[in-house]
């Protein structure tokens, strides 16, 4: 595998690219769902279902967000 190739094209509709997969493009999602809320209050295991990842993955991305905003 190149590591500085496109990332390769899913073999079914239902599988997921590394792309579709990655921290950063998880964040920007979960971003447009907390903005999508009108208190600013996201459910986590909301935000896990509609993002289809495991909520090790939200506590991930709270991670980074935090690290992002408080450093």
């Amino acid at each position: 595998l190149a590591a500085d190739g496109p990332p390769e094209a899913p073999k079914s509709p239902s599988e997921k690219t590394r792309y579709d997969t990655s921290l950063g493009l998880l964040t920007k999602k979960f971003i447009q769902l907390l903005s999508q809320s009108p208190d600013g209050v996201l459910d986590l295991n909301r935000a896990a279902e509609v993002l289809k990842v495991q909520k090790r993955r939200i506590y991930d991305i709270t991670n980074v967000l935090e690290g992002r905003w408080l450093g």
